[in-house]
């Protein structure tokens, strides 16, 4: 048995002075009730507690919010400088708000139901992300994150030494390169590069905040380890994904129309769960920016 398993105390309920924060893992995420995240917009000590418990729960999942474009828009602002460009578009007189509405938007199987952190392949990732859901399948749709801090802690001494060297080429185009050339075309293809060339990130980060050690690899985005071969680097990322997806650092959450997640897009991986056909679903991102510390400590 894994020691660092054995040991370890599960995170406990906090009790803030605004809301309670009830985990629902032994090691992240957490259901936060008793608040309209909409309020800390304008209450400075609601948004701190928000804040606190987002750094120590990593995943926050909030039901029955109201949450208007304007506000959604708003909130993320408190958290960092709002990203306006994304890979879908915002809605209409809300930039900024990102719009995931299946089918209209998408018509077959899409690329997040793979692992990964969104936009680590940027020189800065994402720093975190507020995604609102409107319309939701029933029974299906759902969204999982898996805990990288976790993940990291719970390897070996000899694996921790062994990747804290290690940097990793991330790439937009590492899991289906031929379907993106299929699909743009191949002068397409050479603009999206340009714009969006592959970046190196340590495997290994340390957090900017809470200073806790944390893998950063993904099935969607890893394309190899800097300096090893290419039968070198496959084995050691296919032991990566593996071990950083196991149900033990997962937390999964079923939507429901006026659900809210809040996540650590540093410190977590995330993956829809596409198992709804053409069924609707409308769902609501705005994600923010806060500078990306490439250290390792």
């Amino acid at each position: 048995m894994n020691t660092a398993l054995q040991d370890r105390t599960p995170i406990e309920k906090t009790t803030y002075r605004h809301f309670e924060a009830e985990p629902v893992t032994g090691t992240f995420g957490a259901f936060v009730r008793g608040v309209q995240v909409a309020d800390a917009i304008d209450n400075g000590e609601l948004f701190a507690e928000l804040h606190a418990a987002w750094l120590k729960y990593q995943v926050l999942f909030f039901r029955e919010q109201h949450l208007s474009p304007e506000q959604h828009l708003a909130l993320g602002q408190k958290f960092g400088e709002l990203q306006k460009l994304g890979y879908v578009g915002s809605l209409e007189g809300h930039e900024g708000v990102w719009v995931q509405e299946y089918p209209d938007l998408y018509s077959g199987p899409v690329a997040d139901i793979n692992w990964h952190s969104d936009s680590s392949f940027r020189a800065k990732p994402t720093r975190g992300s507020l995604l609102y859901a409107h319309a939701v399948p029933g029974g299906a749709g759902d969204t999982v994150w898996a805990d990288q801090c976790a993940a990291y802690a719970d390897l070996s001494a000899a694996w921790r030494n062994f990747l804290d060297g290690l940097h990793c080429i991330h790439d937009n185009l590492a899991n289906n390169p031929y379907r993106v050339l299929d699909q743009i075309g191949g002068k397409d293809l050479a603009n999206m590069r340009k714009y969006l060339p592959p970046t190196e990130h340590p495997v290994v980060c340390t957090h900017p905040e809470t200073e806790r050690r944390f893998l950063f690899v993904s099935e969607l985005m890893a394309r190899e380890i800097v300096g090893m071969s290419q039968a070198e680097s496959r084995a050691v990322l296919e032991f990566l994904f593996a071990h950083q997806t196991r149900p033990e650092y997962q937390a999964r959450l079923h939507w429901q129309p006026g659900t809210l997640a809040l996540w650590d897009n540093y410190s977590t991986l995330h993956r829809g769960i596409f198992d709804f056909g053409q069924a609707h679903r409308l769902m609501h991102r705005v994600s923010f920016n806060t500078g990306w510390i490439d250290a390792q400590s």
